[in-house]
């Protein structure tokens, strides 16, 4: 609780309040919509058992719920920062944020979430979960390095980057399917 909180005050207040109206370009905003993925990979593979493959459904349940407490600290960091903005700025014309850049990065950012979260069950299940750990780790910092040097491009490539991962998505839960026989 007390990380949520620190992570709540770093990302919902300190940045917004450090960038003030740029806090809403869209580039930062589609960044933290796409936050989710750091969330929901962790959060299944830390769930998973070591040493053997959980039944489907129950690695499905996992996946979800790991998806949904990515995208409810999302959810949150986005309110807390707009929010902030707009407490800050009060008396002064704030221009609204380009919705559909944040739309289209949101579904980009869910299935991202969604990617990390059956790739992470997957390699538990297959492997073990310092595998999906260590998997997980590589793929961070390869998001991290394509973010610092192409960022700019997230709002352009959301779409293609949402139906790539969805495509991901799809053949993580079918050798999940295959590993939870």
């Amino acid at each position: 609780m007390l990380l949520h909180l620190a992570l709540l005050a770093a990302f919902g207040v300190w940045i917004p309040r450090a960038k003030g109206i740029d806090f809403f370009e869209p580039e930062v905003l589609g960044a933290y919509a796409c936050l989710g993925l750091i969330f929901a990979g962790p959060a299944v593979a830390q769930s998973s058992a070591e040493g053997f493959a959980p039944p489907f459904v129950l690695a499905i349940a996992r996946i979800i719920t790991g998806v949904l407490y990515g995208e409810a600290i999302v959810a949150a960091l986005l309110a807390t920062g707009i929010a902030t903005i707009y407490v800050l700025l009060r008396g002064h014309y704030i221009p609204t944020p380009d919705w559909p850049a944040l739309a289209s990065c949101a579904v980009f950012g869910l299935c991202g979430a969604a990617m990390a979260a059956s790739l992470a069950a997957w390699l538990a299940a297959q492997f073990s979960r310092t595998a999906a750990t260590a998997a997980l780790r590589v793929l961070f910092f390869s998001l991290l390095i394509l973010f610092y040097y192409r960022g700019h491009w997230l709002t352009d490539v959301s779409w293609k980057g949402a139906a790539i991962c969805f495509a991901l998505t799809a053949i993580f839960l079918v050798l999940l399917r295959r590993a939870c026989r």
